[in-house]
């Protein structure tokens, strides 16, 4: 499996950087990093606790993306979003914790009564260093223009490398 370059350069940057917290293959452990470890990213990011096998807590939620979306949604689960994003949420996580690999994508959407699009980077965290059970997710704003077409981040093969 290859690594993608991502549009955004910060993304980038904390792909680089999840990169360097796994072992053996395995998701980082989630008590390796630290906030100040985050701190080039914390604005922009979103840390989920997984509930079960299918519910997602926020229990981080960076001001930037409250700023964007208008509200932060720290302490709510995926419950709370309108079905149709839900649904891709909750498929896209689950994807994540179940291959143990990230997952990028654009998406664009009207925000304050304007079209913005957005680049997000799903990462998968453990705590014993096996089961995902936390996952961090960051978005980035991309300047009008820089889109791209979707490309999948990653092939699941039969390799547990991260990519």
């Amino acid at each position: 499996m290859q690594r993608t370059e991502l549009a955004t350069p910060a993304l980038n940057g904390l792909l680089d950087f999840w990169l360097g917290k796994c072992s053996a293959g395995n998701p980082p452990v989630s008590s390796s990093i630290s906030p100040v470890e985050l701190r080039p990213w914390k604005d922009n990011i979103v840390i989920f606790e997984v509930i079960g096998e299918d519910d997602f807590v926020y229990s981080y939620y960076g001001r930037a993306l409250a700023q964007a979306w208008g509200h932060s949604r720290l302490g709510h689960t995926l419950e709370s979003l309108p079905e149709p994003q839900r649904a891709v949420l909750t498929a896209e996580y689950e994807a994540v914790m179940r291959e143990r690999l990230p997952m990028a994508r654009h998406y664009t959407g009207i925000f304050d009564g304007r079209r913005r699009t957005f680049e997000r980077l799903v990462l998968p965290l453990s705590s014993d260093g096996v089961t995902v059970d936390k996952l961090l997710v960051a978005a980035y704003e991309l300047p009008v223009g820089r889109t791209a077409p979707y490309r999948p981040f990653a092939t699941p093969s039969t390799s547990r490398t991260p990519a």
